[in-house]
């Protein structure tokens, strides 16, 4: 793994181990936050593995898709994973009225987990 990618796959990490504190605090919609940043970030190492780059989330879910799944380098599984938790997140941070669930949130937390070590092992 190139010392870039390294550096951006613990920053994943970090933002992986947010969620988990905020979880534990019940701090709900932080932690689907951080998770969703924590996969974001993953894909952005991803990327870079592939030397794409993409400054829009959205920008990122796309290049993620065309790389990775339709290529079936990773389950079609992992490319409906980002975008619920990306969904989750504009859920959380932009509805006033957002509630989201400590079920939901401890499932976005587990999926995280699973998205960041299946990246891990694919950039080893």
């Amino acid at each position: 793994m190139n010392p870039e990618v390294h550096k951006i796959i613990k920053k994943a990490e970090e933002f992986y181990d947010d969620a988990k504190y905020l979880s534990q605090g019940k701090r709900f919609e932080a932690t689907v936050n951080r998770c969703y940043y924590a996969m974001f970030t993953a894909v952005q190492a991803l990327l870079l593995s592939k030397n794409a780059f993409s400054k829009t989330h959205h920008g990122a879910q796309i290049k993620f898709n065309e790389l990775f799944i339709k290529t079936e380098l990773l389950p079609i599984e992992f490319g409906k994973l980002l975008n619920e938790a990306f969904e989750k997140r504009q859920f959380g941070d932009y509805d006033v009225d957002a509630d989201i669930s400590e079920s939901d949130a401890l499932k976005l937390l587990e999926n995280a987990r699973m998205f960041l070590d299946r990246i891990k092992l694919f950039l080893v």
